[in-house]
């Protein structure tokens, strides 16, 4: 078996032209340097989707969705990966080329397409199942279920018994055939006695299936329902190479289209209420299978969509429920964002709710749901008493770890204010215990350095605003006399200058264009570059330090000349899908939104990066001579010290 090689992929991006790819499915006009549209990937009123000719990579600013040409057919076709390169070289008139793969490569591939055949042949058998066994119909149609629905989620029954599967894969007693039965999740094994037989059964028995499919329709799990008594009511797969609770989502697949036309999407707490509530009318529910709501769940639905609807029971389980997806959300909530939370009375699910009052009642429920602001208070406030100290103390206690997980966005200044006024303080009181206290006006040095900093990076008042930067960090002007004194202040009393804070994120934004300048970095220069970024912020040093690691694992393919192939536009791309599987992919995300527009080629960025370390060094030169002269005026100095101290001096002089 081959592999297609990183040198074609990297040649097939270069061939391309993204906004062809992209032009045949969605609108776009000339916006600057780039292209923009409506984002096919979730619904929007005003043009967020921008595509780049010279990057060939593409970014929706409103859901986060991104990617080259190939992630493209990915997301927009539903296409697998090798059939998005397939496809996309069909259309550029080249063969796929290919490349033996080693053995550890061949056999993770062979597990998975082992696994998702497995899968798939086991939901195509309980389908069978189902329409044989009269009992699993009755019960499905006394649920008000009809075959149209049935057939639209894949619903099937395990018959019950030990071993029904193995009129698919054949006997369990054969070691192969239990292997990749186990790894699905479809057997349990039990523990081998001593000259017995190991005990191998089916885990779904006398159950309806509910197949849990990737958003490209791979059934990766199942769950199934009991369907009289017992415990558990509900069995989930368990945890497999193709499926992971908390990144998955039941029937986002089949609600995609439905939460695009609705621009909503309805989040539930089990697999009967989706299926039920597509078949009285709401096809565009989903639901998060029994386990918490994950930040991994919050990113995939607010990619398809601008809101977010929970459902919970309103019983104390689904209170803490809900609160759990609360502070789950905050931390992903934008002001172009809605999130709201809707709690039935504890008599009711949604399936039966819809049922006794209908489907208007039930939208309007959905309409009149809680805002996420509203639902803060009433976590944030409840128990406490408001008209006591202790009772407001107790209420900024419980909101100051959730205003602290939130971005510095409108709505937590809003929440921030409306929370000031019910617990009678002020706003910069509450604001400093929950330590977002902004950072204190600059002095005249700092507004100083500020304003070399922006006329150095180019970038005016857009570096107001840096997501990388730490709070609190500017100092006073570090040579200011004291008080009364007019002494003039010297280099022995004044502190060691500090690196300009923005050569860091210069650094950051050329690397992330261009990869194998990061690569070809010595390691003094790379010791430089992590100074820097520490010196900005204790983020920023760990994006630096994962951002060179990320440029290591590029292949330097050799092209025409001395320059790499993936200097070229594809190289972009590539690189950004290398980096979204980082730990650091949100911050990834705010880096790259502000280069999208760049038009940096590579000479320029080769000679800004040489420049940002020419200032570095001149600036390390600098503080090392400072230290030296604290140390003569100390007169602690060393002859080696002032020896140095002289040629720094010469050094400092033809710089």
């Amino acid at each position: 078996m081959a592999l297609i090689p990183q040198s074609f992929i990297a040649d097939l991006l270069n061939r391309v032209d993204i906004v062809d790819v992209v032009g045949q499915h969605v609108k776009l006009k000339k916006a600057g340097a780039n292209f923009q549209g409506f984002c096919p990937f979730h619904s929007e009123k005003s043009p967020s989707f921008s595509v780049s000719h010279t990057k060939q990579f593409y970014h929706c600013f409103g859901c986060g969705a991104h990617g080259s040409a190939i992630s493209f057919l990915m997301e927009y076709s539903g296409l697998g990966y090798v059939d998005a390169i397939e496809d996309l070289a069909r259309s550029a008139g080249l063969d796929v080329a290919r490349e033996e793969r080693t053995a550890n490569d061949v056999a993770r591939q062979q597990q998975a397409m082992a696994l998702s055949e497995v899968m798939s042949s086991a939901a195509d058998w309980y389908r069978q199942q189902l329409k044989g066994n009269t009992r699993a119909v009755e019960y499905l149609k006394g649920r008000g279920l009809t075959g149209e629905i049935a057939k639209r989620y894949a619903l099937g029954y395990a018959p019950d018994g030990w071993q029904g599967l193995e009129v698919v894969f054949g006997s369990y007693s054969n070691d192969e055939v239990a292997k990749t039965l186990l790894e699905g999740g479809l057997l349990i094994q039990g523990e081998q006695s001593e000259g017995a037989n190991v005990k191998r059964y089916d885990r779904f028995r006398d159950r309806i299936m509910f197949p849990i499919r990737s958003p490209k329709g791979q059934t990766i799990g199942f769950g199934g329902r009991i369907l009289d008594q017992g415990e558990p009511k509900y069995l989930n797969s368990p945890e497999t190479p193709l499926f992971s609770k908390g990144n998955t989502v039941y029937g986002l697949f089949e609600a995609r289209q439905a939460i695009r036309a609705q621009e909503y999407v309805l989040v539930c707490e089990g697999y009967m209420d989706v299926v039920a509530l597509a078949q009285l009318g709401f096809p565009n529910a989903v639901a998060t299978l029994g386990t918490a709501c994950t930040a991994n769940h919050v990113r995939m639905l607010l990619r398809q969509t601008d809101k977010v609807v929970f459902s919970f029971d309103g019983d104390a389980a689904g209170q803490r429920a809900a609160q759990r997806a609360l502070e789950t959300c905050l931390p992903l909530i934008s002001d172009d964002k809605e999130v709201r939370f809707l709690f039935l009375p504890t008599e009711h699910d949604p399936d039966s709710y819809v049922r006794a009052y209908g489907a208007p009642a039930f939208e309007k429920v959905i309409k009149e749901a809680m805002s996420i602001s509203r639902f803060f208070f009433k976590v944030v406030s409840e128990d406490h008493e408001l008209t006591t100290p202790e009772g407001r103390a107790h209420t900024h206690h419980a909101a100051k770890p959730l205003l602290f997980s939130m971005p510095p966005i409108a709505l937590r200044t809003q929440i921030l204010r409306e929370l000031a006024i019910r617990t009678n303080t002020t706003h910069a009181e509450l604001e400093a215990f929950c330590g977002l206290t902004v950072a204190p006006a600059p002095t005249r040095q700092t507004q100083y350095q500020s304003m070399q900093a922006r006329t150095q990076s180019g970038q005016g008042s857009q570096n107001s605003q840096n997501n990388f930067s730490g709070n609190g960090n500017r100092q006073s002007a570090p040579w200011q006399a004291s008080k009364g004194s007019a002494k003039r202040v010297t280099t022995q009393n004044m502190e060691p200058p500090k690196a300009p804070t923005d050569l860091a994120e210069q650094m950051l934004r050329v690397i992330i264009q261009f990869p194998h300048l990061g690569k070809a970095l010595d390691a003094n220069k790379r010791a430089l570059a992590l100074k820097a970024a520490e010196q900005r912020s204790e983020k920023a040093h760990a994006l630096m330090k994962d951002l060179l690691s990320q440029c290591d694992l590029v292949e330097l393919i050799p092209g025409e000349g001395n320059t790499p192939a993936t200097a070229g536009a594809g190289a972009f791309a590539m690189f950004q899908d290398q980096l979204s599987r980082s730990e650091f992919a949100p911050l990834y995300e705010v880096l790259r939104n502000r280069v999208m527009g760049s038009d940096l080629e590579l000479e320029g960025a080769a000679a800004d990066l040489e420049g940002a370390f020419k200032k570095l060094e001149l600036t390390h030169l600098k503080q090392e001579m400072t230290e030296i002269a604290q140390k003569i005026a100390g007169s602690v100095a060393t002859e080696q010290d002032k020896a140095r101290y002289r040629e720094l001096g010469e050094k400092l002089k033809f710089s």
